[in-house]
């Protein structure tokens, strides 16, 4: 088939006249027509010098983009002047000196020299200007983007960390990316905005889902920025507590989910049934007098079930019980008719205090074991750990005999990041010598992380239960926590308060001490005066 006249395309011609060649860094000029000017004394800020992000790039793969030069004339003539490019060379520049000091070759820059621009200004000034006006940033969604196809990428560790390293993220990072890129654009632009990175975004990922997740994390984000915390101590505890919130919110939607269908009515869950049409069937009696079931009530028209939010425990109902005839247990019976009042307000409020401490209590756990972990890693020990270690070894505490004969080695084997050797034994198949290969390969100048690993199993057992935040606190707890606090952990909300009231208890014993041993010094010191005046040769003597 013949092409017509119509049909034929224009023909392509070239922009302009250049050619391309690799230049000495040191051997470039700026051009005086060069829009980007180093405006630091006047507007306070130097444009012409490269950001940290392109700094790696260039220290770890050099300048990629040819700068755009032309040849100069008066004072410089015989040089090429840059007329866009100049914070790509002054990358290249100080990548040179390090490598100079490093006794190392530096890298040549590439560049197209526009022999056409010599002597015309005002070419050299619109192709300057149009370059830095109408160059348009990447959107941090690309940059995540391109994180994530790197981190899929199968190339060799080393070359995946040298382009990490050169784009500007951390190894981890990379692994964080496929995360981050899942944020909706509404959550992703909100985290931005309070500068998360792409570690913090793909944890905010994890619990977007749980309403004003945002709001705890950038306020414990700040609180560790304030106090120096580079272990993100408050932001670690933050995104706990999201995480088991949003486990638990999971967990009640399967349940009601489940329930919808099995054809079960569900109904929303409240903190107190009396005085309503609704009870749980715990509150109730069969028609015999025997305690209500899921089992007995379920031909009820009543039936029903709602979940708690607190333990997405499935509590069984029934919504018409008095016009159903259902009796109501002696128990319930007697709730109805109590007065309420303010002792009765006041249990329901220590009631709800200690549901969200425990929960709280469990959350930290969790945090507080992945940076005793760490701390058994540093590569040196501070001067708090060997009297720690040594203290409860050589102790005579019950808590510490009581968890030898344990015989655990869980913890230990999880502070170490080593597999447990005793897992699925039973306490009569225990490994006789459960760390002896991690023993074997651990200098002894780091002997002390598996004394401090095994000791903190021990406080974490003896000393930090469930019921440890409760009542009178243990000393060891006290201790421990501030130890830990000591080393860099951040305590939470529980934690600290746990800490401020054991410390205000043992100053209470302290001068409850003090004041019951002052009359027995003072009666002491009154019957020696007396014995003094009837017996004054014998004191004499």
């Amino acid at each position: 088939m013949s092409t017509t006249t119509a049909d034929a395309r224009p023909e392509a011609v070239e922009g302009f006249a250049g050619r391309f060649v690799w230049v000495d860094p040191h051997d470039l000029v700026v051009d005086p027509y060069n829009h980007r000017k180093d405006r630091a004394e006047t507007d306070g800020e130097d444009t012409t010098q490269p950001d940290p992000e392109l700094q790696a790039s260039v220290d770890e793969l050099g300048v990629l983009t040819p700068l755009v030069l032309r040849p100069q004339e008066g004072e410089s003539e015989g040089k090429l002047g840059i007329i866009f490019g100049q914070r790509r060379n002054n990358a290249a520049l100080a990548a040179a000196k390090k490598a100079r000091a490093k006794k190392k070759p530096y890298r040549l820059v590439p560049a197209i020299v526009r022999d056409d621009l010599a002597g015309v200004d005002d070419a050299a000034l619109t192709v300057s200007f149009i370059e830095n006006k109408h160059r348009r940033q990447a959107t941090v969604r690309d940059d995540i983007e391109a994180a994530r196809q790197l981190s899929l990428m199968n190339i060799p560790k080393a070359r995946k960390i040298r382009n990490a390293r050169a784009m500007g993220f951390k190894p981890a990072e990379l692994g964080a990316a496929s995360k981050a890129a899942q944020l909706s654009d509404a959550s992703l632009a909100e985290a931005i905005e309070e500068d998360f990175n792409l570690i913090e975004l793909a944890e905010f990922q994890e619990v977007e889902s749980v309403e004003d997740a945002l709001w705890p994390l950038t306020r414990a984000k700040a609180r560790d920025q304030r106090e120096n915390n580079t272990k993100r101590g408050h932001w670690k505890h933050a995104l706990a507590g999201l995480r088991a919130e949003k486990e638990l919110t999971d967990k009640c939607a399967q349940q009601a989910a489940e329930l919808t269908a099995a054809e079960v009515t569900v109904v929303d869950w409240r903190w107190n049934w009396s005085a309503t049409s609704t009870r749980p069937l715990t509150d109730l009696l069969t028609d015999d007098g025997a305690p209500q079931t899921s089992q007995t009530h379920s031909a009820c028209p009543g039936h029903a079930a709602c979940v708690s939010p607190n333990d997405a425990e499935v509590i069984w109902l029934c919504t018409a019980w008095h016009r159903l005839g259902h009796p109501l247990t002696t128990v319930a019976a007697k709730k109805d008719t109590a007065q309420a009042g303010p002792d009765k307000e006041a249990a329901k409020a220590e009631r709800r205090l200690v549901i969200a401490n425990n929960k709280a209590w469990r959350q930290a756990r969790e945090v507080r074991a992945g940076f005793i972990k760490d701390l058994c890693q540093q590569p040196e020990a501070s001067t708090r750990v060997w009297p720690l270690i040594l203290s409860m070894i050589t102790g005579t505490s019950y808590a510490y005999e009581n968890y030898v004969s344990r015989k655990r080695t869980d913890l230990t084997a999880r502070f170490l990041g080593v597999e447990d050797p005793n897992e699925g034994n039973s306490q009569w198949t225990r490994v006789g010598d459960p760390f002896g290969a991690v023993i074997a390969r651990t200098s002894p100048a780091r002997s002390w992380r598996v004394l401090l690993a095994h000791v903190a199993g021990a406080y974490e057992v003896e000393h930090m239960d469930g019921a440890a935040w409760r009542n009178r606190i243990n000393e060891q707890t006290v201790a421990w926590l501030t130890f830990l606090q000591a080393e860099g952990y951040a305590l939470s909300t529980v934690e600290a308060e746990t800490v401020a009231k054991g410390r205000a208890q043992q100053e209470e014993e302290k001068a409850g001490a003090q004041e019951d041993d002052g009359p027995e010094q003072n009666e002491d010191t009154e019957d020696l005066e007396d014995s003094q005046e009837h017996e004054p040769i014998a004191a004499a003597a």
